[in-house]
């Protein structure tokens, strides 16, 4: 199925631009303290977000394949 294959490249893309914006935010020296603390805290919420639609999207796909057999 490709579907499949776009959904799970997509949320995988997004989840490692999401962990390298945290990293370059963590490593600038050209943002405020408090910017950067708000800038880490979106992301971080962002990161978890699709963290959690990967682990949804999984289990969804793994009861499929269950019911196919």
């Amino acid at each position: 199925m490709r579907i499949i294959n776009i959904i799970s490249n997509e949320l995988i893309t997004k989840q490692m631009k999401l962990e390298n914006e945290l990293e370059r935010v963590l490593n600038s020296n050209n943002i405020e303290t408090e910017d950067r603390v708000q800038l880490c805290l979106k992301t971080i919420n962002e990161l978890t977000e699709v963290h959690n639609n990967i682990t949804t999207f999984k289990s969804y796909i793994d009861k499929e394949v269950k019911k196919e057999n």
